[in-house]
């Protein structure tokens, strides 16, 4: 991850040093369990006003740019951040009833009555990322995977092997 806390007009202070924007940036990326790639945080001072701007890039793709004023750096800061937040959050909202799940009701006499439900998910759009972000992302609750790799493009899947291990497939068309 490339982090930068660059200030014009000014020093940095006590109560934000570059340690503390990098951990609140951490903080928020594994709040939406996501890589940023680059993190941007410019503090400038105008008068009595400090201005914070914050632009984010994910490795899913997805950018993010807030500013905000106020009359402590760090307010400025906190209040920039949260508007990303916000941003991320509304993300994630409109991600997931994307990404709805359809029930499929199959009913074909060849079937035997205890075969399992078809549940089909329909997915509008892949993330991008690496094959260890996206293993990064198997749980047990969430063994499978799939993402467009970030190096070559194609479509790939990770997956939790029986034996433990993490699988991948990589499709080449």
């Amino acid at each position: 991850m490339s982090f930068s806390l660059s200030c014009r007009h000014m020093e940095i202070g006590e109560s934000l040093t570059e340690s503390k924007a990098k951990e609140a940036s951490f903080s928020l990326a594994k709040k939406y369990g996501m890589e940023f790639i680059d993190v941007n945080i410019i503090m400038t001072k105008d008068g009595r006003q400090f201005r914070c701007d914050v632009s984010i890039k994910t490795s899913e793709g997805d950018s993010y740019h807030s500013s905000s004023d106020a009359n402590d750096s760090k307010v400025s800061f906190d209040s920039a951040l949260q508007k990303i937040d916000r941003q991320m959050q509304k993300k994630s909202e409109r991600s997931v009833r994307k990404h709805s799940k359809v029930e499929i009701n199959v009913f074909d006499n060849s079937l035997e009555e205890s075969a399992p439900a078809i549940i089909a998910e329909i997915l509008n759009d892949l993330p991008i990322m690496s094959v260890s972000d996206a293993a990064k992302r198997l749980t047990d609750e969430k063994r499978a995977f799939i993402f467009e790799n970030i190096s070559n493009n194609s479509i790939n899947v990770v997956y939790i092997r029986p034996d433990h291990n993490i699988g991948w497939i990589d499709y080449k068309k």
